[in-house]
């Protein structure tokens, strides 16, 4: 009979296979997509198998396959994809907006954040959109990380989405695609967007409902 400790560790490492689409806490959406592209059910599979064989009892390797099928499954079943980040106003034009100053210092603002459609059907795709802007003195481009995550019931739902970009001073929008798995629970999904630069930082929440 397989023990605890090796079941668990099985299991782990079939998780932290799937979900090594997260490095550092950076979301990489080609990785992610392939990633869940696997589904639970596979590897679920493969744990139970590799379990199976090693103990020579198929029902141990059945129930261990299934209980690392669920876990993964919902690691790796909410997919963020088709990043896009552009801008939307020059610096100058910007300015105009904010009737910016350098004398005002550091502007970091998230200037609105969207989800379309605000309601998605299980197994559809939601695109989550944020717009800010970035005025500085000395005008340099500034590396921005740029975060979501999502929560239901005020639970975080699978890994936050985190990339960074080098922008110029201005206005930019940016977007990101997020998919869910044919059994996304019902309900309202609070959406948290978040920037932070050594300038500063922004966070502004929208929501959507999965009917």
């Amino acid at each position: 009979m397989v023990s605890k400790s090796l079941v668990a560790v099985l299991i782990c490492i079939f998780i932290v296979s799937l979900a090594g689409c997260a490095t550092n806490g950076t979301y990489d959406p080609g990785r992610s997509a392939g990633a869940g592209a696997l589904g639970g059910a596979a590897t679920g599979a493969a744990v139970g198998s590799i379990v199976g064989a090693a103990t020579g009892h198929a029902a141990t390797g059945a129930w261990v396959g299934a209980a690392a099928g669920g876990v993964a499954g919902a690691v790796g079943g909410y997919l963020y994809a088709e990043h896009r980040n552009s801008q939307a106003r020059s610096s100058q034009a910007a300015a105009q907006t904010y009737n910016y100053t350098p004398a005002q210092g550091n502007v970091v603002s998230i200037d609105r954040v969207e989800v379309n459609p605000s309601t998605v059907g299980a197994g559809q795709q939601a695109q989550m959109g944020m717009t800010y802007t970035i005025l500085t003195p000395d005008n340099r481009p500034v590396p921005v990380t740029l975060v979501r995550e999502v929560r239901f019931g005020g639970n975080m739902v699978g890994q936050p989405y985190q990339t960074t970009v080098n922008n110029a001073n201005g206005t930019y929008t940016d977007q990101v695609a997020y998919s869910l798995p044919g059994n996304a629970t019902r309900g309202t999904y609070t959406v948290t967007s978040r920037i932070s630069s050594s300038y500063g930082s922004a966070q502004r929440e929208g929501s959507f409902t999965v009917r």
